[in-house]
């Protein structure tokens, strides 16, 4: 409950705001930079944002992707795509044998031909996930799996295309467990951020993404600050982007392959 004195005091504070020159400047100055300093920080973020080519307005909402651009400074691809699934640079987890023919993700259309004749397998998909809600599932987060082709292929594959893309770089690919760690460099401020990308043997390829400001010897004053402003879901749409091209040009070869074997009519 407000106090008399409470009262008084704010009763107070007003009128030095309305009749004391002095005190009507130093507020305004106040409220001025305020919105000065609001108003770069919101161009700021829009700039960095462009720059990593991610935008608000796609799925789940614009809502949803502020909050996890400035909250969160890691991401990871995931067969659900939630947006609250973190990169996590330590072991995985085992997974357990299924038929291959059984794992989800399996691409369809043009690549289904491509896989009916090749015989069934043994895979070893990442644990099944809890289903993310709607409101939580980003397109560039779904994780991709390209079954029927070999896994140290698309290890290959994968190193050629960190290769290929501006500010990426290989610090270490281990083939017998089919990882690649990498470092992206950003072009302005020079920030190095941590990529994971592991080859599973049922096809997925999983990608993993962390700020380096994240990391607990990080001495820049920004790590303070939680969020990356979608730099690191940018990192894992770049990769699969960047992927998918040769990927189609495998799929394509093979359904050459198994045409010129189809006895002619």
């Amino acid at each position: 409950m407000i106090t008399l004195l409470e009262l008084v005091v704010a009763f107070l504070v007003i009128a030095a705001m309305i009749f004391v020159p002095f005190t009507r400047r130093i507020i305004g100055l106040i409220v001025r930079l305020a919105i000065f300093f609001a108003a770069v920080a919101v161009a700021a973020a829009g700039i960095a944002m462009i720059m990593n080519n991610e935008t608000i307005f796609e799925r789940p909402g614009v809502e949803q992707r502020v909050i996890r651009f400035v909250t969160m400074n890691s991401a990871a691809a995931s067969r659900s795509g939630s947006g609250s699934v973190t990169c996590q640079m330590g072991n995985q987890p085992q997974a357990r044998p299924v038929p291959a023919e059984t794992a989800p993700g399996k691409r369809a259309g043009k690549r289904e031909a491509a896989t009916e004749a090749q015989p069934a397998r043994t895979a070893l998909p990442l644990p099944l996930a809890t289903p993310a809600p709607l409101d939580d599932v980003y397109p560039e987060l779904i994780r991709r799996s390209y079954p029927g082709i070999p896994r140290q292929k698309l290890f290959q594959l994968s190193q050629d295309t960190i290769n290929s893309l501006g500010g990426w770089k290989i610090v270490k690919a281990d083939s017998r467990s089919a990882t690649i760690d990498c470092i992206y460099t950003s072009r302005i401020f020079k920030f190095e951020d941590e990529v994971r990308i592991t080859v599973q043997p049922s096809g997925e390829i999983d990608v993993c993404a962390r700020s380096g400001l994240a990391r607990p010897d990080a001495t820049s004053i920004l790590r303070y600050f939680p969020g990356d402003l979608g730099a690191n879901v940018a990192h894992i749409k770049e990769f699969y982007e960047a992927l998918e091209p040769k990927m189609d040009e495998i799929y394509k070869e093979e359904q050459e392959r198994e045409n010129a074997k189809k006895p002619p009519h």
